[in-house]
């Protein structure tokens, strides 16, 4: 699967990953993740390099994964140290790895980093603004649909009247002024303004740049694919794109408040999820028939004003992947 390079994604929850060693397809690839006795969190390619067992299958002994197929075991590092076949003086080929992948734990999500494992970034792309001090509920589901689609949907505003017409887009607002986007390597800062048509003209790019800075943006995304919705100062939305192949995305929606008793955030948090399900939903019935798939493929579309973020995400997208092809083909021997 084609991914920009040397990012982190959020591919799973750590509760997602317990006793069992847990396979999931993130990036178009079979991962197997497991914990270590003390708990660490361990990431490989769902393939014995042995002759090509499923990893997921085995089990895990004294800190290594073991090979249901002939029980070789390998350690966190990869490195295989333990041949039964061999006998216990037997020499173990040091080529004998399984693929391993740097992962972290942090915000409630387990990040793999995707790319050169000698350019891990330290910093993940999370949210500042969701570090402490809010309660937050939410919940994950699959959508059959490639991640540039699922991303950019989150990015439109021009639908909201249309699709949500009963939910977040009542009001008859379809008039779009703007939006005004800002760009920062691979971050893309919009602010929107939707209103009823009541025939006063459009304000001007000077004066939505001027309007933007009294206030923060209405939706920050942080490519590969963390997005945050500043629905107030009190409550925000979050959501993390995790590519799982060219036909899927999973997605992990958070609402995050400041508002209400500790005591009721759980109810809060549960009829908040449950009107986040509804709103997409009516998402889902549009997006899935979207062609092409992948929109990166899309130079047939024919974008107007409102499209901006979008504009500005494809432009983004495109170069991430163009420089992710540049470090390939300079680190091929």
């Amino acid at each position: 699967m084609r991914v920009p390079l040397n990012h982190w994604y959020p591919v799973l929850e750590p509760r997602e990953v317990r006793g069992k060693p847990v396979t999931v397809e993130r990036l178009g690839v079979k991962l197997v993740f497991w914990r270590s006795s003390a708990g660490v969190l361990h990431a490989q390619r769902d393939r014995c390099p042995h002759l090509g067992a499923s990893l997921g299958t085995g089990r895990v002994v004294n800190n290594t994964l073991v090979c249901p197929f002939h029980g070789f075991a390998f350690g966190p590092d990869g490195q295989c140290v333990k041949v039964p076949a061999l006998g216990r003086e037997g020499r173990i080929p040091k080529g004998l790895c399984a693929e391993t992948f740097v992962v972290r734990e942090a915000h409630n999500l387990v990040w793999l980093w995707w790319g050169d494992a000698e350019a891990v970034a330290d910093s993940l792309p999370f949210f500042a603004d969701l570090a402490d001090g809010w309660h937050h509920h939410g919940f994950s589901t699959e959508w059959p649909v490639h991640y540039t689609r699922a991303i950019e949907n989150q990015m439109d505003i021009a639908h909201l009247p249309f699709v949500h017409h009963n939910t977040i887009g009542a009001g008859g607002r379809t008039v779009i002024e703007g939006p005004y986007v800002e760009v920062d390597d691979s971050v893309i800062r919009v602010w929107a303004t939707a209103r009823k048509d009541d025939g006063s003209p459009l304000r001007s790019a000077e004066e939505l740049e001027q309007a933007a800075r009294q206030r923060p943006p209405t939706q920050v995304l942080q490519l590969p694919g963390c997005w945050l919705l500043n629905i107030s100062p009190a409550f925000k939305l979050f959501l993390a794109f995790v590519p799982v192949n060219e036909r899927c995305t999973r997605y992990y929606l958070r609402s995050y408040w400041r508002f209400g008793p500790r005591w009721l955030a759980p109810l809060v948090g549960w009829l908040i999820s449950l009107s986040n399900r509804h709103i997409l939903s009516q998402d889902y019935a549009v997006v899935v028939t979207q062609t092409p798939a992948n929109s990166s493929d899309a130079r047939g579309d024919q974008l107007i004003g409102a499209d901006r973020a979008i504009v500005q995400f494809r432009r983004v997208h495109a170069r991430l992947l163009e420089r992710s092809d540049t470090a390939t083909v300079e680190s091929t021997p």
